[in-house]
């Protein structure tokens, strides 16, 4: 008996030992990593980054800069070019052949040229130039594909915006509250108005749909109260919730398609209490007994030439 206490004794013994140990080594372990966290936190501000024109791509009326480490560490983070154009100097800030920012010239216009030093410009990423109250004017070249989410949200200056046919992808709120912007034409290889893609453009009154688009989300054109007139190409299959509602002054639209499109609800409310929805001949039976959201604007419909 006596011998098996005192086995049992030695077996907590050694049960502690083995705990201490583990524990020591964890607690070395934590040690390091801070120490590693602590090293690798100093190196980092000790890094210095600064604009560093490149020469080799730079030409007299573009200067390439990179924003690059000066401290040895080879390391950069992203390129902007400042190119005069016509006179004009402007600045635009891109990394791998995307737009993240950058400001006007003095006069207030943006060029987003298709190319800056031998890359190829596609994108102009989500946010690139929200809240820029510099902007009065917006040329995109030839090359862009995709203008990012909330690209140009809340640019209250802007008033016009040329967009190339070679944009596929408008993402959502990319124009949103720009509240100077006049006329806007959809390029013709979007298929689809993103939701809240105008919303807010209060002074919009020449609106442009091309005929590839087959959607427009809800609350695209929400708020445009200075849009009057609106015509709907014969290839939209859909228009969401909201899309015109509180455009005040919206007294014709003109459907284009014979087959009526999905509607979601209250597209037309708050419009001008004149609003006529022209619908091609033929169509208006189609179009009155559609859907709910169809009916309730029934008295609105008229299959009469439009003024």
């Amino acid at each position: 008996m006596r011998t098996n206490k005192n086995l049992e004794v030695k077996s907590k013994a050694w049960k502690h030992l083995f705990f201490l140990c583990a524990l020591c080594v964890l607690c070395g372990l934590i040690g390091c990593e801070n120490h590693w966290m602590k090293e690798a936190t100093a190196h980092m501000h000790r890094h210095n980054f600064e604009w560093v024109t490149n020469s080799a791509v730079s030409t007299p009326t573009e200067t390439i800069q990179t924003l690059a480490c000066t401290t040895g560490c080879n390391t950069t983070r992203g390129t902007r070019t400042v190119s005069t154009i016509s006179g004009s100097t402007q600045s635009l800030i891109s990394s791998g052949g995307i737009i993240t920012g950058g400001q006007p010239d003095e006069d207030g216009k943006l060029v987003i040229p298709s190319m800056i030093g031998g890359v190829d410009i596609t994108r102009i990423n989500g946010s690139a130039f929200l809240n820029n109250k510099n902007i009065k004017e917006v040329e995109i070249q030839y090359g862009v594909q995709t203008i990012g989410a909330m690209a140009f949200d809340g640019c209250s200056n802007i008033k016009s915006v040329e967009i190339p046919d070679s944009v596929t992808s408008i993402s959502t709120a990319a124009f949103r509250d720009c509240t100077s912007l006049e006329a806007i034409t959809i390029p013709e290889n979007v298929t689809v108005i993103s939701q809240s893609l105008f919303n807010g453009c209060s002074n919009l009154e020449s609106v442009e749909i091309t005929g590839n688009v087959t959607t427009i989300n809800p609350y695209a054109f929400y708020y445009c109260t200075s849009l009057i007139k609106i015509e709907i190409p014969y290839t939209v299959e859909s228009i969401g919730q909201e899309a015109f509602s509180n455009c005040h002054l919206l007294a014709t639209v003109i459907m284009k398609p014979t087959t009526p499109p999905t509607l979601g609800k209250w597209v037309f409310n708050s419009t001008n209490a004149s609003l006529q929805i022209h619908v091609p001949s033929g169509s208006l039976a189609a179009y009155e007994t559609a859907s709910e959201n169809w009916t309730e604007g029934a008295d609105k419909i008229t299959d009469a030439s439009p003024p």
